[in-house]
């Protein structure tokens, strides 16, 4: 008398547990590459110049450095960490220490869509400056913290006498990202609503101006000096940025695609080994489709090995 059940149904009864268990995703300590990342916005208005050309992509600078580190973020391994800080003027305030990526994922991306030029608290834009006071923020903090310092690199006033970076080479490790074109283009000018109101000229650049009138570009031609109608053009100051990224001790990446990013902030030298929480729901559905599949893969394996 033959079993009321084969081994077919058993199959299948296993395939369904597992299937289940997939649904689950449970998640056991397994040790594997993790990043722990400090991603810096450079927020000034020469990040507001458009002059990126690739489809479906914000075409400003702010906006597709944003979408490089949503990216870069999305695709890094659980256990991994990013904060998020804005560098403006000389300064850098952070919006949040390093959160893990998976768990926070929904408070990372809403705080990313949020971000851009109006939230700049002066006019000005020192990068070494800038650059020092995000080399302390990561200083301070444990030795596997990295920074992602993300800029154009354009110095708003010209300053003749470059400040020092105050680290030693290496202290702190990470990447400078140059973002923008080569080519100069004009910055636009935008008014509170972010809606256009042309391109900056020298003479507004030039002329000593008030926060308020910097954030309002239709301010009183009292904050201005008579303008004498030539652009003022904004670039990737890239030589400037691999000669900060060499004193520091960091590297250096051009962002020419999102995908850039992502692929070299993946450097198993930026990384540390830890046991953190893994999913393997993806091995039990592979396990639950190979015990559906295999009762009709099987005897057909089985007949090409005799016939051969």
């Amino acid at each position: 008398m033959k079993p009321r059940f084969g081994r077919s149904f058993a199959g299948l009864a296993v395939a369904a547990l597992l299937a289940l268990l997939a649904w689950a995703n449970p998640r056991i300590p397994l040790e594997q590459p993790v990043f722990r990342y400090l991603f810096v916005l450079d927020i000034t208005q020469s990040m507001n110049t458009r002059d990126y050309h690739l489809d479906g992509l914000p075409a400003d600078r702010l906006g597709f450095a944003k979408a490089a580190v949503r990216r870069a973020i999305a695709e890094l391994p659980c256990g991994s960490e990013a904060g998020l800080g804005l560098f403006t003027t000389q300064t850098v305030e952070l919006l949040f220490e390093p959160l893990e990526v998976c768990r926070h994922a929904g408070v990372i991306e809403d705080v990313l869509e949020h971000i851009d030029w109006r939230m700049a608290w002066a006019a000005d834009s020192f990068i070494a400056q800038g650059l020092n006071a995000a080399l302390r923020i990561v200083k301070k903090r444990d030795s596997g913290l990295r920074l992602v310092f993300l800029s154009d690199g354009q110095q708003t006033p010209d300053d003749p006498v470059r400040p020092e970076l105050q680290v030693k080479p290496g202290e702190v490790q990470g990447l400078i990202v140059g973002t923008g074109d080569l080519k100069p283009v004009p910055v636009p000018r935008l008014d509170r609503e972010n809606r256009p109101l042309g391109f900056w000229e020298k003479a507004d650049i030039l002329a000593p101006v008030t926060t308020t009138a910097y954030l309002d570009a239709s301010a009183d031609a009292t904050h201005r000096r008579k303008n004498d109608g030539s652009l003022y053009l904004s670039w990737l100051h890239e030589a400037e940025l691999k000669e900060f990224a060499n004193t520091a001790g960091l590297g250096y990446l051009r962002l020419d695609a999102p995908e850039t990013l992502s692929r070299a902030l993946h450097d198993p030298g930026l990384g540390e080994l830890r046991r953190v929480p893994t999913g393997i729901g993806w091995m039990l559905a592979l396990g639950a489709w190979v015990l559906v599949l295999w009762p009709h893969i099987g005897p057909n394996l089985k007949a090409r090995h005799v016939s051969g």
